[in-house]
């Protein structure tokens, strides 16, 4: 038996693998269902790995367990409670001041009292801002997806699967498709409740804060069918108090951890005395403090008032380090230790710091710590501190033992900086709390700030300003390291695997520029001369560093960026006027653009909205001995490859002092990029009214109310020409109908899904537009999608619910337009969802007829195997098949013809033959194998089927095409016989021309010559002659008796051929009476009995006896009398060839004998007598001998009957 199709059976028992082996003993089968299975678990399993990346920066257990007894009266708050047990979603804040033990809570929450079980799934995440990425809504999202997806892995669903992969890694970074995610998901029918706990949302960074909160207004305004509650923790802000509040999110309610009453500030100020007690029992069981020390120190913790969490925490590690608590520990002792105790967290950070072994270092220290741009892992801290506190060192090698140093080394040094104010968890470097930023940075923006000495009071004694400055002495001396010469990163190279080869490149690379922008000073020229070595874009330092920063950007690198391209993208104001300044890149010029995107200097610098560096370009310099190379301003007009001028994309960022100052230098609003956007365009749709202000005054005749048309017009330009970015800028204005419509009724999701662009179809769907709208021809996206052969977008259109029977104005389905075009998986697709594979459209078609007709054989196969009628019929009765070999498809013929009845194929051809030009379609049928002998049920081959029905040229093409020629029909007619008797002489021809038989005969032994005659018409005499010349017998007698000759004189005949007579008693045909039927059979007396006046005088003229008697003995003459029809022309044309007149018949009668008075009444003894010259038309009747004669009518005559 052969295998089942889609299985693979490994007959030898073994495996091979390159570079690799894996030895299996026995057989393999692999199915379909298991295959797609696999395949679907190794998507998931793509997906979770994503989000996995970012799980280690959810550090819940950073927090410490509660303390058993605290937390009671959150739990049991009336809010919370009706917050947990609604059956419907909603949202809780929970806000209190810093220390205040939110995180403790939420960890707990966590753990003990919101537990994931088989109802409920319990997701979370930390925000932390001093931690890589854990002050990112991203991350969060990640994190919780992670979670969820990998608690009911159900809810990972081919549209996210389909989502992760078309966005790929930026799946993971983009903050709307993770929420979309999260939406999709909590959607489904499993989901069941999910429960959300965001702690410390107000350390989450600003605009992606800004961005989450509005996504769960959007969530929670909506009627919402899903079961999802959210619990936020934060310090009470303005934008998260105002955003999550009732008037924004009707399903908000609040708690507030400092206590909204007396009672409630009693039972928190009960559980912080609970958490103290516990602590002091540790410490005094380390210590081993007796009873009453502990008492003693427990009174003195429990003294001080508005105490918090933090405050008890950085208390009780102060005391507990305290060296006097290891050395003969005593009441008077611990009496010393805690009579100054610090009575706030400030006091206590104070304390901490104050007891630096080294000041100085620490300072450092804490400097890179509150400018870092993410914490910093030890061995980059470690870099760090050495080039922060020397800068004589130039390379790796350089550096020596410092960086072979162990991390626990490392750490003991942080330690003892620093002390509690600083910690390590999982080799990064932290700040203890956000306090302890708060603590040491200074408000104060005038620059000066404290001297480190004895006297030194921590608190404020920081400026960030002076932070970055630090940091970027460090990135910038780190970055000239000699190796970045020596081992360049190459284009090939993976970013990621050189970065591992060398220590806090990856940093120094990716913040170097934004240290130096936030530093806000004047460099000095030697200085600028320094940096400008970075910015040289033609050393293999620079296309280092720059190619590490780009990997960020998850775009094509920017080959070709000059040096005032590369300060001007990071806003180096003082690098680029010393680049115009000091004639470099002169050759270059200020309107050099790279070769990727084509932007200039301008445009970069429009883009990120650096307006001091858009001035200096726009400004023509006025330094002495300049080239006017470079002493050319910027061209504010310029086009990028898009089509995009720096106006362009300053209106996008709506950055207004850089708008202002190229509208000044004469930039165009009406200049079109290649989705046909202007400046003007943009500004409309972005909704910003000083943009829009800015714009009009520069534009004449353009009217700010045409806004929707310009915003749609927009939108679908993009979508045609997959512009993501353009269609993400006009969604997020919130001023453009997505669902606006051209000329041709056309959306954009119409668009984006006939051009194929997946992410600007999704971007669309999950905002909203209409997937069943219909365009002017009646095609929805998923039709124009099936049609074009996007198949993401199909499956992303189906995952959405869109309409999968649709039809448009011609009534084709998306099946039908898929088909059509041979989009094999398409097809599978809709077929997977249900698609009516029979779907007939307007003219009746199937979309097994469309794929067919264009010769699609994999779609026809696919159609086939799921169940597709093979023998469906179309307007004016076409099938599948026909429709395939009309077009020539010989292969789909062939794979159609396998599959159905020849016999049926051919009654199909023959059905239409009159109505289509067949010819096509029978070639392309005969090429395919179709059977030219197969027989119907009445033994008839389709070539004798076609000389029956007259069909001339399909029976032409069938001889030509091989088809027997000695075929029969039932009755053994040959196929010339038929051709000849139904008049088809072309076809006889060609008979004869390929060799048939002109001597065969039928069942009836009649041959062909026979049926030359046996019809009505005369036979072609050519083809007359050819039969005769082929031999036919002109002697041949059929069952009945006739001979050709005599067939061609039947009576029963309404007409006869005298030049076919005439042939063949000139070829010698035998004119004597034969006996037919069993009676004898004259050939004259068969003409008269006709009346054929010419053929009985042909007859007469070739010999036939006048005198000839019938078998009852009368002569012509006779019989033409007694006979009324015989026209009186005969009996002149015999009388006038001389036939007897007084022959008598067999009875003895004479000629007037046989005649008698038909309707006078005659007398007796009336005689008759006949004239002959009267005989045309009438006999002379004489009604007493010697009387008159009265002329009577011939037909008023009969013939008596004397025989």
């Amino acid at each position: 038996m052969d295998p089942v199709p889609g299985t693979f059976h490994n007959r030898e028992a073994s495996v091979g693998l390159q570079a690799n082996s894996v030895n299996i003993t026995g057989g393999v089968t692999i199915n379909g269902a298991d295959a797609a299975a696999a395949s679907q678990r190794e998507k998931e399993i793509k997906v979770l790995s994503a989000l996995y990346k970012s799980i280690n920066k959810n550090r819940k257990d950073r927090n410490p367990d509660r303390v058993p007894g605290t937390c009671k009266w959150f739990t049991t708050h009336q809010t919370f409670r009706d917050w947990k047990f609604s059956p419907s979603s909603k949202i809780l804040w929970v806000s209190a001041d810093p220390g205040s033990g939110k995180s403790v809570l939420a960890k707990y929450l966590v753990d003990s009292i919101l537990p994931s079980t088989e109802a409920r799934t319990t997701c979370y995440f930390f925000f932390k801002d001093d931690f890589e990425g854990q002050g990112s809504a991203v991350t969060a999202l990640c994190c919780i997806l992670y979670q969820l997806f990998s608690k009911k892995r159900i809810l990972l669903s081919k549209e996210i699967i389909e989502r992760f992969e078309i966005a790929g890694e930026g799946f993971s970074s983009n903050l709307t498709e993770l929420w979309d995610a999260f939406i999709i998901a909590i959607k489904d029918n499993s989901a069941g409740e999910v429960v959300c706990i965001l702690d410390a949302l107000d350390e989450c960074k600003g605009n992606e804060r800004s961005d989450l909160i509005g996504k769960l207004q959007k969530l929670y305004r909506k009627t919402n069918e899903s079961n999802v509650k959210f619990l936020v923790t934060s310090r009470p802000i303005f934008e998260i108090r105002n955003g999550l509040h009732h008037q924004e999110i009707p399903e908000s309610s609040l708690i507030h951890l400092s206590g909204e009453s007396e009672a409630e500030i009693l039972k928190i100020s009960q559980e912080i005395e609970i958490f103290i007690k516990a602590r002091v029992e540790g410490i005094g069981e380390k210590a081993g403090l007796t009873r009453a020390e502990r008492s003693m120190l427990l009174g003195k913790l429990t003294s001080v008032k508005n105490r918090t969490y933090l405050w008890v925490y950085l208390t009780l590690n102060l005391i507990e380090s305290d060296p006097r608590m290891n050395i003969d520990i005593s009441e008077n002792r611990i009496q010393n230790i805690t009579s100054h105790l610090p009575t706030t967290v400030n006091e206590a950070y104070e304390r901490i710091l104050s007891s630096s072994r080294d000041l100085g270092e620490a300072k450092l220290l804490l400097k890179i710590l509150i400018a870092a741009a993410r914490p910093l892992r030890l061995r980059e801290m470690r870099l760090a501190m050495q080039l922060a506190a020397r800068d004589n060192y130039h390379s790796y090698k350089g550096l020596g033992m410092i960086m072979e140093q162990s991390e626990q080394r490392i750490r003991d040094y942080i330690r003892d900086l620093c002390g509690l104010f600083v910690v390590v968890i999982e080799s990064a470097v932290y700040l203890i709390h956000q306090t302890a930023k708060e603590f040491l940075v200074s408000d104060d923006r005038s620059g000066a700030y404290q001297h480190v000495g004895q006297s030194l009071q921590w608190r404020n004694s920081l400026h960030v300003w002076d932070c970055h400055l630090v940091l970027f002495y460090i990135c910038a001396r780190h970055l000239f390291f000699a190796e970045f010469e020596s081992d360049p990163l190459s284009a090939e190279e993976s970013v990621p695997e050189y970065c591992k080869k060398y220590v806090f490149l990856e940093y120094s690379a990716n913040h170097w520029a934004a240290h130096l922008r936030n530093s806000r000073i004047n460099l000095v020229e030697r200085e600028l001369e320094w940096i400008l070595g970075l910015c040289d874009a033609t050393s293999k330092r620079c296309t280092t560093w720059f190619r590490v920063y780009w990997a960020g950007t998850n775009t094509n690198f920017p080959s070709g960026a000059t040096r005032l391209i590369i300060a001007s993208y990071f806003g180096l104001l003082n690098v680029v006027k010393l680049v115009l300044k000091s004639r470099l890149d002169e050759r270059a010029g200020i309107n050099r653009v790279d070769g990727e995107y084509r932007r200039s200097a301008l445009s970069w610098a429009a883009e990120n909205g650096f307006g001091d560096v858009s001035k200096a370009l726009l400004k023509v310099p006025r330094w002495r001995g300049i080239s006017a190379v470079v002493k050319r301003k910027a061209k504010v007009n310029i086009v990028d490859a898009f089509g995009r001028t720096p106006l362009t994309y300053a209106v996008w960022g709506r950055h207004i002092t850089v708008i202002k100052q190229l509208l000044e230098a004469g930039a165009r609003v009406d200049l079109e990029d290649d989705v046909g956007g202007t400046p003007i365009s943009y500004a409309i749709c972005s909704g910003s009214d000083d943009v829009i202000q800015q714009l009009f005054k520069r534009a004449d005749g353009i009217d700010s109310s045409s806004r929707g048309s310009i915003s749609g017009e927009l939108l679908r330009s993009a979508s045609e020409k997959g512009r993501e970015d353009v269609v993400e800028l006009l969604l997020g204005t919130g001023h453009v109908d997505i669902d606006s419509r051209d000329q041709k009724r056309r959306t954009a999701l119409m668009e984006s899904a006939r051009c194929g662009y997946y992410k600007v179809a999704m971007l669309l769907i999950s905002n909203g537009t209409n997937i069943e709208a219909a365009d002017d021809n009646g095609k929805t996206p998923l039709m124009w999608a099936a049609r074009e052969g996007h198949e993401k977008i199909v499956r992303l259109l189906l995952e959405s619910n869109a309409n999968i029977e649709a039809k448009d104005d011609t009534g084709w389905t998306p099946l039908m337009w898929a088909a059509r075009g041979g989009h094999e998986t398409i097809v599978q697709l809709l077929l997977e969802g249900n698609a009516n594979i029979e779907a007939v459209d307007s003219k009746g078609g199937t979309p097994l007829m469309h794929a067919a007709g264009w010769g699609h054989r994999k779609v026809v196969e696919l159609l086939l195997e799921s169940g597709a009628d093979v023998n469906a019929t179309y307007e004016q009765s076409w099938t599948p098949i026909m429709c395939a070999a009309g077009n020539e498809h010989d292969g789909v013929v062939r794979m159609l013809l396998g599959r159905m009845d020849h016999v049926k194929c051919w009654k199909a051809v023959l059905d239409v033959w009159p109505r289509i030009p067949g010819d096509l379609i029978v070639r392309s049928l005969l090429r395919s194998g179709l059977d030219t002998e197969a027989t119907d049920e009445f033994g008839k081959t389709p070539l004798v089927c076609a000389i029956e029905m007259g069909y001339a040229d399909l029976a032409e093409i069938l001889v030509n095409g091989g088809a027997n020629l000695e075929a029969t029909d039932r009755d053994g007619m040959t196929l010339l016989a038929l051709a000849v008797r139904w008049g088809f002489w072309e076809v006889a021809g060609l008979l004869l021309d390929k060799g048939a038989s002109a001597r065969t005969t039928d069942h009836n032994g009649c041959t062909p010559l026979h049926h030359a005659f046996n019809r009505v018409g005369d036979p072609d005499m050519r083809i007359f002659s050819r039969l005769l010349t082929k031999g036919a017998d002109i002697e041949a007698i059929d069952k009945d008796g006739f001979t050709p000759l005599f067939r061609a004189v039947d009576s029963n005949k309404k007409c006869y051929s005298i030049d076919g007579v005439r042939a063949l008693i000139e070829r010698g045909a035998s004119m004597k009476t034969r006996i037919v039927r069993g009676e004898p059979y004259s050939l004259l007396y068969e003409a008269m009995g006709a009346s054929n006046l010419s053929l009985i005088e042909l007859l007469l003229d070739k010999g036939a006896d006048i005198e000839e008697r019938e078998k009852s003995g009368p002569t012509p003459l006779f019989y033409a009398l007694r006979k009324p029809e015989i026209h009186p022309t005969i009996l002149r044309a015999l009388l006038g060839r001389d036939a007897k007149r007084e022959v008598k018949g067999a009875k003895g009668q004479t000629l007037a004998a046989c005649v008698k008075r038909d309707t006078l009444d005659y007398p007796q003894g009336s005689t008759i007598s006949f004239v002959p010259e009267l005989l045309i038309g009438v006999v002379k009747v004489q009604d007493e001998p010697g009387g008159p004669w009265a002329t009577k009518s011939i037909h008023d005559i009969e013939a008596s009957d004397y025989l």
